[in-house]
């Protein structure tokens, strides 16, 4: 029996008590459901165990895409007019934004009778305010990122995300963090009153290993082709242009494959380079993951970088790192500590200065003599397994819901 198995709404009446009425856990995050893994992840793996509801954004949300995916969880969209108005990301619309999702939200949530809410990221933990203030015994905040130290178009609203962030992680009955650096982080200087709980970004149910051949089928490629792959976000942050001029130092018979997404200005960066490239540098849209799996398991190598430019980014702890691995690829990455103690201390790849093309490009090379394939699968998914984190989870919620009610 699982611990959750074991575990039902905290007792009110009677009739609860005879229903057996299974813990409800209420999740809200104020961005793209199917781009958060670690999320999607959760509430696959505990739909049989949980009365499961997410609150989002109506929009950009592909709803047919998560309603066959998460059939047993409660998706509640809420409406943004202000996005309907205009999608560009200026502070003041963002301003508006979050104002609206937080009066939308907050609604919400006073319709909805959950035992514990959980806020993903900072932006969810607005309308989650009067539970954290009257009820923090069952709020849980679940650090995806280190939020103020983020992302540059922060900036203007910084002060007031780190007036919230530090009263989050002080009064919130549990935090989440995906790796031990950011754990000590907000911890020590945040000053949390416990250790916050480590929950990887680790894939859930891969598939099968299968080394596939689509990439080189897709672009018409020989089969003695390198295919150097990266996926995700295109910008500034991703050092995807030094990546780029890296490709470009190495001989060319290797291509460089591109899947995401990215603002409009970068884009025409990237078309430049493409042009530059003849025919070396294939760039592709956000894929679904069923689509983006085959795609990465017919690759020779998957690269991820970071820029330097915080603590953020310097703790990074990418589920893409591991979707890498488990599809036998080695790996190309920043030289930071987290990333290096699984990249290299585990022999899985190369690790290099994200700022500087040349020694991109010299880890790619060396990279280039460790063979994808079925070893680096079996070996990566016998360490780092999903199910080992679903049990953090289940203990978490197990231990709040044994608190009493705070009436």
């Amino acid at each position: 029996m699982s611990p959750m198995e074991s575990v039902t709404r905290p007792a009110v009446t009677h009739a609860e008590r005879e229903a057996n009425t299974p813990l409800h856990v209420v999740h809200v995050f104020f961005g793209q459901v199917r781009k958060l893994s670690p999320l999607m992840a959760e509430l696959r793996s505990l739909a049989g165990e949980l009365r499961q509801t997410l609150i989002v954004p109506g929009y950009d949300q592909d709803p047919e895409y998560l309603a066959a995916t998460l059939p047993d969880v409660d998706v509640r969209y809420v409406r943004m007019r202000s996005r309907e108005w205009s999608a560009r990301q200026t502070p003041l619309l963002k301003l508006l934004r979050f104002k609206e999702f937080t009066l939308r939200a907050m609604r919400e949530l006073r319709r909805t009778d959950g035992d514990i809410f959980v806020a993903h990221d900072m932006p969810a933990m607005l309308p989650m305010l009067p539970r954290l203030l009257c009820h923090p015994e069952r709020v849980i905040f679940h650090a995806h990122e280190l939020w103020t130290e983020a992302a540059e178009n922060l900036a203007p609203f910084r002060p007031f995300w780190r007036i919230l962030e530090r009263m989050t992680v002080r009064r919130a009955a549990r935090v989440i963090v995906p790796e031990p650096n950011r754990a000590r982080i907000v911890h020590e200087e945040y000053r949390s009153p416990r250790l916050p709980e480590i929950v990887m970004n680790i894939p859930a149910d891969p598939p099968p290993f299968v080394r596939g051949t689509l990439l080189r089928e897709r672009l018409s490629l020989h089969t003695d082709s390198v295919c150097v792959l990266y996926q995700g976000l295109l910008g500034e942050t991703r050092c995807v242009l030094e990546l780029v001029a890296a490709v470009e130092r190495l001989p060319a018979h290797v291509h460089l494959v591109l899947i995401g997404l990215g603002e409009d200005s970068f884009m025409e960066k990237i078309g430049q380079a493409a042009e530059r490239m003849r025919g070396r540098l294939h760039v592709f849209g956000w894929m679904h993951p069923e689509e983006l799996r085959a795609f990465t398991a017919s690759a020779d190598m998957g690269v991820l970088l970071y820029r330097n430019s915080g603590r953020n980014n310097y703790y990074a702890a990418p589920n893409k790192l591991y979707e890498y691995l488990f599809a036998g690829l080695p790996v190309v990455s920043s030289a930071f500590p987290g990333l290096q103690t699984v990249v290299e201390v585990g022999g899985y790849g190369f690790c290099a200065d994200p700022a500087s093309p040349d020694d991109i490009a010299r880890a790619i090379t060396q990279a280039m003599t460790i063979a994808p394939g079925e070893e680096l699968a079996r070996r990566s998914r016998a360490a780092w397994r999903w199910s080992e984190q679903v049990v953090v989870l289940q203990r978490l919620y197990c231990e709040i819901a044994q608190q009493p009610h705070a009436l």
